[in-house]
């Protein structure tokens, strides 16, 4: 008993307290290494994740840059949710037999995916750049104080990357594929495929009429500030800067103007953006023009569309009003494969 008494040194303890506290967050980082839901560290996908979950977008950014990091790839798809939704990310890598990382970042303007090219090119030379424009999410769209310009910098890959979320993201991950829950939606499968919602492993395709408030919403909050400027000098400035960027590291950039549905397209007709819209398009190709960057516009493109109408009949074209399917984005993937004037980009690793 008279052990019991005797006072532990404070160093001793604050010693114990700090090395608990140290395997604690080593216990809790394994565990989320070891599900990785945001396929940072994994190349191919295993049992325990086969199915991923689509990550939250406090960490869409970060942990691209951080996956680009331990793995550089030689071509990067960089845009919105759509280019993350409708590209087969695998269906891509054989297609061009490179390392591809297809980064999708919800609602991304210029500003932001200017910042996220510079962290990514700094990890290692991309040897092609395929980047989603539209006018939706362009800096004249968004309306931003000058003030917060400085928070979308991307100064270090852990930045915009939220422990919480990656620990929700890790539970949720497990419950699916260790216990065979059934009810979670907007997923990847084990080939890689987006899914919207689980029906009998694919999805309805009646998601336009169901999110019909949801869409006019989102044309109500960006009517105002679209309004503003056909063309905004911030988008302008951000490509130019991109441009430059990568004609000092010899990156080939290629434009993309992805396909949305008619009724998407009779919207912005309704609200009196779709003149404002085409102006943007032609000041923003001209720019291009200007450092010889190809633009591939598939928006009225009807081809690509007759040729899905041929294949997958077991998934939609478009999610919704917006996000194309797999179904459509094979076609605009292995239609991007030849657009460019290397037809093939050498795999270096």
């Amino acid at each position: 008993m008279q052990g019991f008494n005797q006072e532990i040194p404070v160093a001793r303890f604050f010693t114990c307290i700090f090395f608990i506290a140290v395997a604690l967050l080593l216990m809790t980082a394994g565990f989320v290494f070891i599900v990785d839901p945001y396929a940072i560290w994994r190349q191919e996908s295993h049992k325990i994740n086969a199915i991923k979950l689509e990550p939250p977008s406090a960490s869409q950014r970060g942990s691209a840059v951080l996956r680009s990091a331990l793995h550089t790839p030689d071509v990067l798809i960089l845009g919105s949710s759509r280019v993350r939704r409708g590209f087969n990310e695998r269906l891509a890598s054989r297609l061009y037999r490179s390392d591809v990382q297809v980064v999708g970042v919800d609602a991304l303007p210029l500003s932001n995916a200017r910042d996220l090219f510079f962290a990514i090119s700094q990890q290692g030379r991309i040897k092609r750049l395929y980047l989603e424009v539209s006018y939706l999410t362009s800096n004249a769209c968004e309306a931003k104080n000058d003030d917060e310009t400085g928070k979308n910098k991307l100064a270090f890959p852990f930045d915009y990357l939220s422990p919480k979320d990656a620990v929700k993201q890790s539970l949720k991950t497990l419950k699916t594929n260790l216990l065979h829950i059934s009810s979670y939606d907007s997923y990847f499968d084990a080939q890689g495929r987006f899914h919207d919602q689980v029906v009998n492993g694919t999805t309805h395709a009646g998601g336009a009429e169901i999110d019909e408030p949801r869409y006019n919403r989102i044309i109500q909050t960006r009517i105002g500030a679209c309004k503003g400027r056909a063309a905004n000098a911030a988008d302008i400035k951000d490509l130019t800067d991109m441009f430059q960027r990568a004609k000092a590291e010899e990156t080939e950039v290629i434009l993309l103007i992805l396909p949305v549905t008619a009724r998407w397209q009779a919207r912005i007709l309704q609200v009196g953006l779709s003149a404002r819209a085409a102006q943007w398009k032609t000041e923003i190709t001209g720019l291009a023009s200007q450092f010889h960057v190809q633009v591939l516009d598939y928006e009225q493109r009807n081809d690509l569309s007759t040729l899905a109408e041929n294949s997958n009949h077991a998934m939609p074209m478009f999610w919704d009003e917006i996000h194309f399917s797999n179904r459509l984005g094979d076609h605009i993937l292995n239609d991007m494969a030849y657009a460019s004037p290397v037809g093939r980009v050498p795999h270096t690793r």
